[in-house]
């Protein structure tokens, strides 16, 4: 039973960044549920909140039977990094939106136990560390040569097959479009940016296990070099096809820390890398403003963000604003001429103050620094802790700078490799609380999670179905769901989803498609009656009221959508009129 645990563990996470890199925490827009197996084992990504189900399997299948004793330094690691967080979210509930909060902790929830699983396989025995690291390695290679083949193949195939749905008259989304016209890759991953994350962090894990599996080459010195070259190459290569904003940042951040807290670098060294640090900023400065896409004002546009959140902590400081109301804010008040609805602010700590309360980011802060506090004293040497000192400390700053938590592969990843370096540390003592009591702990987490997700997952699909009926992909889904009804649909939806306006608002998109401006109508107030800050449904009561002839009520509703977006183009008048 063992050997078969460690087993399963190991496939996990080889498909870690290959099956669970998604966005999660998206409700308003339905994940891919095709009906062809082919699809979801070799295509489709995993929904994200699936890794409920995984972790919580693994969890079950490890601590059955388990009897050893943890270390108190084990059993701290496991409250901080597999329960703190989503205690953290729970604040967030109390005026926030209740699917998106239940979505942040069935994702807390269920990355925490994978990582309580192998916390207690390497508690168990702490020399399997290295194994777990490698099949994470292995997982993250798969990764980088997926996003090569993306690069050469895949994005042309899809520009290619958007090209084609057009001219055949199906409707390809702005998203789609915007993300095919970028030349950035992100393999199997959301964006470029948690690609990029991703390939950071594991390049120091390449090194190590570069060491550790040239001794099955003869001889292992050679052996070594070809693994370094052929890991680090691959993974970097693929990390500057990314032109991510923190493949510049997070090393040279990384890299001012390692100067300036090693003795043995005298203070004219320092002063030097401290210089050399300043020019590499400034180039990627300079690279970020030549790439098509990308601009300074991006950059801006996070300081926006920070503003934004320091509304909200001032606000609401004990509990944050909720769940969801970075959104609504944001849009109301920033003041960056970059019409983008930003779902969140890009750091993990401010989104956790601004919608948590201030309380919850200092939970999430203690999270991301005391695994790092712990391995400090290893960070020179060439052992596992060392070598993950420096894959939380890129992981840490990239969580500070554009990432909010949002893809389960990343917080799992990182996790992971938390508990194999702090497992290799000195014991500190062992509990003396039973065993069982913290294992029910993560047990009724771990359960708690999945039931969340499956909720989370079945009003996914339902929206994802009456996606596909309003914006067919292709042909054949505009055949499959032929013989439903939108109405059908919708409220197959809402069942799972008795608050969520979206619904509504591809009910009226359907309607206002075939002009029929009376159920068009009603699905959008409908809609505002779930969520009276909907810019969106105001606009297109604007539009059914232009159609009708009636211009002054038209500009009422145009003008309230714009009140709630200011900077939005897309709520003018003159777009309204369709004037350029």
């Amino acid at each position: 039973m063992k050997r078969f645990t460690e087993y399963f563990a190991a496939l996990l996470l080889m498909m870690m960044p290959l099956k669970f890199g998604g966005l999660a925490v998206m409700p308003e827009t339905g994940g891919f549920y095709p009906e062809n197996f082919a699809d979801w084992f070799f295509i489709v990504n995993w929904p994200p909140h699936s890794i409920a189900f995984f972790g919580t399997a693994l969890l079950i299948i490890t601590a059955f039977g388990y009897r050893e004793k943890l270390n108190n330094r084990i059993l701290l690691f496991l409250l901080i990094w597999c329960i703190l967080p989503a205690l953290a979210a729970v604040p967030g509930m109390i005026r926030g939106e209740r699917l998106i909060a239940l979505g942040e902790l069935s994702l807390l929830l269920g990355c925490g136990s994978v990582i309580a699983a192998i916390t207690l396989l390497v508690g168990r025995a702490p020399e399997k560390a290295a194994f777990y690291a490698g099949a994470l390695l292995i997982g993250t290679l798969f990764t980088a040569i997926y996003g090569w083949y993306q690069h050469l193949v895949v994005l042309d195939e899809m520009r290619q097959f958007a090209a084609e749905q057009e001219a055949a008259g199906i409707a390809v989304s702005d998203g789609l479009k915007l993300k095919l016209s970028d030349q950035r890759i992100y393999a199997t991953l959301s964006s470029s940016n948690v690609l990029a994350s991703l390939l950071m962090l594991m390049i120091p894990v390449g090194l190590f296990c570069a060491e550790k599996w040239s001794k099955y080459i003869n001889p292992p010195r050679s052996g070594k070099i070809f693994f370094s070259i052929f890991f680090t190459g691959l993974m970097l290569s693929v990390l500057l096809l990314t032109r991510s904003r923190s493949m510049i940042f997070c090393p040279v951040g990384a890299a001012m820390i390692a100067l300036f807290s090693h003795s043995g670098i005298n203070k004219r060294w320092k002063i030097a890398g401290l210089s050399a640090g300043i020019l590499l900023a400034t180039a990627g400065i300079i690279f970020i403003s030549s790439q098509k896409g990308r601009s300074l004002a991006s950059m801006g546009e996070r300081v926006d963000y920070w503003r934004t959140c320091a509304v909200l902590c001032k606000d609401y400081p004990l509990a944050g604003g909720g769940w969801g109301e970075f959104f609504h804010t944001h849009m109301l008040i920033k003041v960056s001429d970059i019409a983008e609805s930003a779902r969140d602010p890009h750091n993990v700590v401010a989104s956790f103050a601004s919608q948590c309360g201030i309380p919850a980011a200092l939970i999430i802060l203690t999270v991301l620094l005391w695994p790092l506090i712990q391995l400090w004293p290893y960070r020179f040497s060439k052992t596992l802790p060392g070598i993950v000192f420096w894959s939380g400390v890129l992981f840490t700053l990239h969580s500070l700078i554009d990432c909010d938590w949002q893809v389960p592969a990343m917080i799992t990843v990182m996790g992971v490799l938390y508990a194999a370096a702090i497992a290799q540390l000195p014991d500190t003592g062992h509990q003396k609380i039973p065993v069982w009591l913290p294992l029910s702990i993560l047990g009724i987490a771990g359960v708690t999670g999945s039931a969340i997700s499956y909720h989370y997952l079945a009003g996914d699909k339902a929206l994802s179905r009456l996606q596909d009926k309003v914006n067919p992909a292709t042909r054949e889904t505009e055949i499959s769901l032929a013989h439903f009804t939108v109405d059908e649909l919708a409220a197959a939806a809402a069942a799972y989803r008795p608050r969520s306006a979206v619904i509504y608002m591809y009910a009226g998109d359907w309607y206002l498609q075939r002009k029929n401006l009376v159920q068009a109508e009603k699905n959008y107030r409908k809609a505002l009656e779930l969520d009276p800050r909907r810019p969106g449904a105001y606009s297109r009561l604007a539009s059914i009221e232009l159609l009708r002839g009636n211009r002054h009520q038209a500009e009422k509703y145009q003008s309230a959508a714009l009140a709630l977006f200011p900077k939005s183009t897309q709520y003018t008048l003159e777009k309204l009129y369709g004037e350029p």
